[in-house]
């Protein structure tokens, strides 16, 4: 935010954080955004529709032999991580999205009283309110609500991605083979549950609402 005075912008050198929801718990993982390489980049600064810019340069550590073809693998690998890691959060989002909406709908027609078409949506609610279920819980632990509770419920897909991603970025180095396949298999398991999601999004949603 531009406040009257003096303003200070502390660059960490990253870009920007997977997206996150509120009460995530990950283990041995984050969701921080992967470090730029060594290079030159510029600042930009607008007020009052005046604009300034200046050159500076990020350097590496000079005690290390990386080089910059080995940096740049390991951002884009670490942005491809890092992207796969919003989607499949946002995923979770989107869920719970839609389930809270089916929830507030099963509880005024449960006020309403009985009736058989109430019953039949209720049902249809149950089914389709499963469904999310099914796909949130491959994608992300639910069990999980406090920091200590991944040692007694196994990760699932998100938390393994988020692992990896902070494996890649921890090590001055381009990702290994391992790595690289690990990811190809987790992306293909987040995949599936996303194109499931989409099946639901695109017609089990769609027919509910004409029910």
């Amino acid at each position: 935010p531009a406040n009257q005075g003096l303003n200070r912008f502390d660059w960490d050198l990253r870009y920007p954080d997977a997206t996150t929801f509120p009460g995530m718990i990950l283990w041995a993982g984050g969701v921080r955004g992967p470090m730029v390489v060594p290079g030159s980049y510029t600042v930009r600064l607008t007020v009052d529709g005046k604009t300034q810019t200046e050159k500076f340069e990020v350097r590496k550590d000079p005690r290390l032999a990386t080089t910059q073809e080995e940096f740049v693998a390991q951002l884009e690998t670490a942005m491809q991580m890092r992207d796969k890691l919003s989607q499949t959060n946002q995923a979770i989002i989107d869920i719970r999205d839609v389930r809270k909406q089916i929830d507030e709908l099963t509880a005024r027609l449960r006020e309403a009283g009985d009736s058989a078409k109430a019953k039949n949506v209720l049902d249809r609610a149950h089914a389709l309110s499963k469904e999310l279920t099914d796909i949130e819980e491959a994608l992300y632990q639910t069990k999980s609500k406090a920091s200590e509770d991944p040692l007694n419920f196994p990760v699932k897909l998100n938390n393994k991605l988020a692992a990896l991603l902070t494996a890649v970025e921890e090590a001055d180095i381009q990702p290994t083979a391992t790595q690289q396949q690990v990811y190809e298999d987790l992306a293909t398991g987040i995949n599936a549950q996303i194109n499931k999601l989409k099946q639901v999004m695109d017609s089990g949603v769609p027919a509910f609402n004409r029910f």
